[in-house]
């Protein structure tokens, strides 16, 4: 199977779950497998591999290097979903992937792409859920900046949310690159204006930020005594939430309050003190690992 889409931070990751002989993973988001594939070199007895797009699944059950291998088991679905579906088994190690794969941007017809014009949807697994079209056509501009800042803390979301929300009314916002061009034109050498944009609708569409502050905690109680869990974030949102997770569930201190009032049971101990960001050689073979970070705790 030809991979389109390269795995980030992969050594860390192999480095920071520390594989242990017979143990069991589990990979989300599995994606092209980019690190599972790697995981199931090892002596393992089970890797379970989760995506909530259907399409992934079955490309890698037609091509994928271990498609035939009794160890790897595939469950479609979000990451709330996989607690349920996985109740049965505690993990020596769970890797969460919170980026997009690179064959996601590249497919037009997903609706990821700010170059090539494609239509408003954005659902990790099409079919499933509202496209962003239904999004625009049910929320007011007040409602949309609230979602654009809670997601990217975009600073101008209200006026951006009201140009969206008019274009969308008037019949103008047609497909992707016309959404793309509302947040500003490309400058050369720079990240394009509607990256931010793009990154805090599709979190709105696949509801991606409920799905972490839900999910994390229960993954840390999916581990054995003595596993990890290794997240890797793409955006400073994302980072935030992850980061405040895990100093909770390390007992530390998350209020905002002059005298802490917190009373944190301490679940696990911090492995990484600051995240692993990719080195200068990662970046210079893969730019799109440039906002990667990756944070891991263990439980005690």
């Amino acid at each position: 199977m030809k991979k389109l889409h390269r795995p980030v931070l992969l050594m860390e990751v192999i480095e920071n779950i520390a594989v242990i002989k017979g143990g069991i993973y589990a990979d989300l988001t599995f994606g092209e497998a980019g690190h599972s594939d790697v995981l199931l070199e090892y002596d393992i007895s089970l890797l379970v591999g989760n995506d909530r797009d259907k399409s992934t699944l079955d490309r890698y059950l037609e091509h994928g290097k271990y498609r035939n291998d009794s160890r790897l088991r595939l469950v479609e679905g979000p990451f709330s979903q996989f607690i349920s579906q996985t109740e049965e088994l505690l993990f020596d190690g769970i890797l969460v992937d919170l980026g997009v794969s690179t064959r996601q941007l590249l497919e037009a017809e997903r609706g990821f792409s700010l170059m090539k014009p494609g239509p408003l949807d954005m659902r990790m697994n099409p079919g499933v859920g509202e496209p962003l079209s239904s999004w625009f056509a049910q929320l007011t501009a007040e409602e949309l900046a609230n979602e654009l800042y809670r997601n990217a803390e975009i600073r101008e979301s209200r006026r951006l949310a009201r140009k969206i929300i008019q274009a969308f009314n008037e019949g103008r916002l047609t497909d992707t690159v016309a959404l793309a061009e509302l947040a500003g034109p490309k400058i050369p050498g720079r990240s394009h204006p509607a990256t931010a944009l793009f990154t805090a609708l599709r979190m709105m569409v696949n509801q991606e930020k409920d799905e972490m502050e839900q999910t994390i905690p229960a993954l840390i109680d999916r581990l054995k005594p003595g596993g990890r869990l290794v997240v890797i974030t793409f955006h400073s949102t994302e980072d935030r939430v992850i980061k405040k997770i895990f100093l909770k569930a390390a007992g530390r201190c998350t209020c905002d309050e002059p005298i802490c009032r917190c009373r944190q049971k301490e679940k696990v101990k911090l492995i990484t003190k600051k995240p692993i960001q990719p080195s200068e050689e990662e970046l210079s073979e893969n730019p799109r690992a440039r906002s990667a970070k990756l944070r891991c705790v263990e439980k005690i």
